[in-house]
């Protein structure tokens, strides 16, 4: 009998659209289309965007003082070492095969890169009750959402899920947790992917410790689920236009519709 995974977070998928949800996706679609108009890029241009936007393609993960889920209890992921026992979404007991670190430095700029810039997923921002506390991860780091994985960066609603580009240190430290399997874990209570096993572990700072313990040879992990991301500008002036015309003729996507979900919800505790 095939096992069955648990969904993660579960936002509402059929979260009505409303008007003033429609008005912020019309203000971003025309700041969007005037940034496009002005520009004038060519398709390279937008690969370039592409690539900063999903930080340059280095997978950074958590970033230090998030709390992970134990067999013992949470902990900081700074504090845990290969072959501790984390907990996965779906309760199981595994143990950390490697432990990525990556680092970044301001040198003296104001603010952090694109690349850099962690995300901040504010307490309570899933459902009123995720996470348990302020957590902050790379910008193109997924969370198991209604059995989607699905990048932060494609979350932010600039209240409850904001990007950082200002910290008061001028270091950044991030790490990711690789298991056995591509699978999901808990990150100051919210579900959140591993390491995804691939060429990717390269990008690391600490990649030569990998290569002495396990060779040389990237093996592949299979996806622990499906993923939904927006790419590029166009497709992004997209979903922004789906959004504003979702009221009158709803043809937003699943991954729009959690978006819209949570920017609601983010509103009614603003005003409560």
């Amino acid at each position: 009998m095939r096992k069955v995974k648990p969904n993660g977070i579960q936002v509402s998928p059929t979260s009505a659209p409303n008007f003033a949800s429609s008005r912020r996706h019309f203000i971003s679609a025309a700041t969007l289309l005037g940034g496009l108009l002005a520009m004038a890029a060519p398709a390279r241009a937008l690969g370039r965007y592409d690539k900063d936007r999903h930080g340059g393609g280095s997978p950074h993960c958590f970033l230090k003082g998030t709390q992970i889920r134990t067999v013992e209890g949470e902990r900081a992921i700074e504090d845990l070492q290969i072959g501790d026992l984390v907990l996965t979404v779906a309760g199981e007991a595994k143990p950390i095969r490697w432990i990525a670190r990556m680092r970044f430095e301001r040198d003296g700029q104001a603010l952090w890169s694109d690349a850099a810039a962690p995300i901040k997923v504010a307490r309570g921002a899933f459902n009123g009750d995720l996470p348990h506390s302020d957590l902050y991860v790379s910008f193109g780091h997924r969370f198991l959402i209604n059995g989607l994985l699905i990048p932060a960066c494609d979350l932010v609603n600039e209240s409850s899920i904001t990007r950082v580009k200002s910290t008061s240190s001028d270091i950044l430290e991030y790490l990711h947790i690789e298991l056995e399997d591509h699978d999901v874990i808990l990150a100051n209570g919210v579900p959140a992917e591993t390491l995804e096993g691939n060429a990717s572990r390269s990008e690391f700072d600490n990649f030569g410790e990998y290569v002495v313990r396990y060779g040389p040879v990237l093996t592949h992990q299979t996806l622990y689920a499906p993923t939904m991301a927006r790419k590029g500008r166009r497709q992004i002036l997209r979903s922004h236009l789906r959004g504003a015309l979702a009221p009158l003729w709803d043809r937003r996507t699943p991954l729009e519709i959690v978006q819209d979900e949570l920017a609601r919800q983010a509103r009614h505790r603003e005003a409560a």
